[in-house]
């Protein structure tokens, strides 16, 4: 009886620091894997439904197709290979000088998607045709601006008049 004490706390102490290090493997593998690992631009909130802002990208995209990515540029829509098929994202195509794509995701987890009164996007990432995929932390502070005035200017206006709802940058 006296052996069985022993055994049993080693027991419990092998338990406790496997516990320890899957979940410490489970919290770093998050954070690796995450839509913080991609950054981003500031989130912009809509207070709607995800459902009703994605009908409002839908309808944008139908009334103003020069934002669709061109075919010239469709081997850039990689996002899927790259790892992150688990964002849903949609990509906008500005033609004007300067040319380029802009690779915006929807903000939060599956609950924080379904929640019928908020929804946030995001800039995740910035794409010319002579450079790569460049992320925010990539960018100096006068491109972020310019980038930040053009998808405002030219897609979130859009997108409010679509929603019928005023976004907000900070929530």
């Amino acid at each position: 009886m006296d052996d069985a004490c022993p055994k049993s706390k080693n027991k419990n102490l092998i338990m406790k620091w496997r516990f320890n290090i899957l979940f410490s493997v489970f919290i770093l593998g998050s954070c690796a894997i995450g839509g913080g690992t991609l950054g981003g631009f500031p989130p912009i909130y809509f207070p709607t439904s995800k459902v009703n802002l994605e009908h409002a990208m839908d309808s944008l995209f139908l009334k103003y197709p020069q934002y669709s990515i061109p075919e010239k540029w469709k081997e850039k829509d990689n996002w899927s290979q790259r790892g992150y098929d688990f964002l849903e994202s949609r990509i906008f195509y500005f033609k004007n000088d300067p040319e380029e794509l802009y690779y915006v995701t929807f903000i939060g987890d599956q609950v924080m998607l379904r929640d019928t009164t908020k929804v946030s996007i995001a800039i995740r990432a910035v794409d010319s045709e002579s450079k790569t995929w460049q992320k925010y932390d990539e960018l100096n502070d006068q491109q972020r601006s310019r980038i930040e005035r053009r998808f405002h200017n030219e897609i979130i206006k859009k997108l409010e008049t679509f929603s019928k709802c005023k976004s907000k940058e900070t929530e």
